[in-house]
């Protein structure tokens, strides 16, 4: 198709022709046919050639977090037998990382390689789509181009941001003291340990035959068990408990709160559940891949617009699953959920609250700051009478040191940071 160039050429063209046949001037309809062919001829020229071109694009990682490098890799070779034309590649990306890539490829002699790699930095969660990229070929005298799609869009993965919390975490045993993790012999389990002899009703698949081949007796396999310490992590993500905007919300502070604990928890061995106010628990082993499972949910999270925390605590407390540590990270929650929370106490061994001062992420009178004070100390005072240990946490506050006083202090730390202005 006809560049803006191409275009303009063709109504300059259909111009000069009138004034050539008002003057009457043999040479200016000549100048005028020539300029009206030549964008044809050049569309055609782009349109029917035949240029073998070979590419590739590489996304790496396909997960990240927000600051990491996203490298994007083109490689472009000329399978022909004579030169490639000149060539625009654009890469669609949203502002998040970065926004479009625009670059220009001279052209290529035959067999030749060009490999172009453009680094991003994404700064904050979610799933984004890379690409589609699209080629554009322009004639030498940039009257006519071709496009064509060259690969097709790839979503990135950029997960919350996480910060280290260090080695500290809640009791990981099932009874309050021993060993993180309680062994006990079992029909089925993760380990070896011993044979006995055969019991009716025993699974004949656990027969260990070297044992009956040298007793002449069956010989059933005795596996050990191993119980994991056990976590569940719940975030309130209610938009109408938040406050701020964008990447500076409260929201967005309760998420990467919630993202690094199930990263550290996650590193500690620890069996995850994540429960929010509007789905049922997710529930992940232990190690790398379990936690990456939920903070691929945190990820794509958005603030919902529930309007009370009673249901979801319903849902956490439920069998199986609701026992060892309990992790709550939540704007100011009302009595009622506060009589809720508390009633959690009696189904987990530990339970541990983060009240994020939502008001601290915006500018609020006077006044409206000793309301807040004072309901923050009243939910905070009723958590901690029930058996909970609570930390109130502001917008200045780093996640690292409220989750330190937390886990090593009892009862409640009140947060020292003061309203954004």
């Amino acid at each position: 198709m006809p560049t803006r160039r191409g275009r303009a050429l063709m109504f300059g063209a259909i111009g000069l022709y009138f004034v050539a046949r008002a003057l009457s001037v043999d040479e200016l309809f000549s100048v005028a046919m020539a300029a009206g062919v030549l964008p044809g001829l050049s569309a055609i020229a782009v349109r029917w050639a035949r240029y073998r071109i070979g590419f590739s694009r590489a996304v790496t990682p396909k997960r990240l977090f927000p600051g990491g490098r996203l490298a994007i890799q083109f490689s472009v070779r000329n399978l022909g037998g004579m030169p490639s034309p000149p060539m625009l590649l654009e890469d669609q990306a949203p502002p998040a990382l970065g926004g479009p890539g625009r670059f220009s490829l001279a052209s290529l002699p035959p067999g030749r390689r060009e490999t172009i790699v453009v680094e991003r930095h994404p700064t904050g969660r979610g799933r984004y789509s890379v690409g589609p990229l699209h080629a554009r070929v322009v004639d030498p005298f940039g009257l006519a181009e071709a496009s064509a799609t060259l690969a097709v869009a790839e979503d990135v993965l950029v997960y919350p941001r996480v910060e280290r919390l260090g080695t500290g975490g809640p009791p990981a045993d099932r009874a309050g003291k021993g060993p993180s993790a309680v062994y006990r012999l079992a029909p089925a389990g993760d380990e070896f340990y011993a044979v006995r002899e055969y019991e009716s009703g025993d699974d004949l698949r656990k027969i260990h035959w070297k044992s009956v081949a040298r007793t002449g007796q069956l010989m059933i396999r005795q596996d050990e068990a191993r119980f994991f310490p056990r976590a569940t992590v719940f975030l309130d993500a209610r938009a109408a408990s938040h406050r701020g905007f964008g990447a500076e919300s409260s929201v967005e502070w309760a998420i990467s709160a919630t993202a690094s604990t199930v990263w550290h928890l996650g590193r500690l061995g620890f069996g995850l559940r994540l429960s929010t106010e509007e789905r049922e628990p997710v529930v992940a082993r232990s190690g790398r891949n379990g936690t990456e499972a939920l903070l691929e949910v945190l990820a794509v999270m958005q603030p919902s617009g529930v309007r009370t925390l009673l249901p979801a605590l319903r849902r956490v407390g439920r069998r199986p699953g609701a026992e060892g540590a309990l992790i709550a990270i939540l704007p100011p929650p009302t009595p009622e959920e506060v009589a809720a929370l508390a009633r959690l106490r009696s189904v987990f061994r530990w339970c541990g609250a983060v009240i994020v001062d939502v008001d601290s992420f915006g500018t609020i009178a006077p006044r409206t700051r000793a309301e807040a004070d004072q309901k923050l100390a009243a939910a905070e005072g009723a958590l901690i009478r029930a058996g909970w240990r609570v930390r109130s946490a502001g917008a200045r506050d780093r996640y690292r040191d409220v989750w330190q006083t937390l886990i090593v202090a009892p009862g409640s730390l009140r947060s020292s940071a003061s309203p954004r202005s």
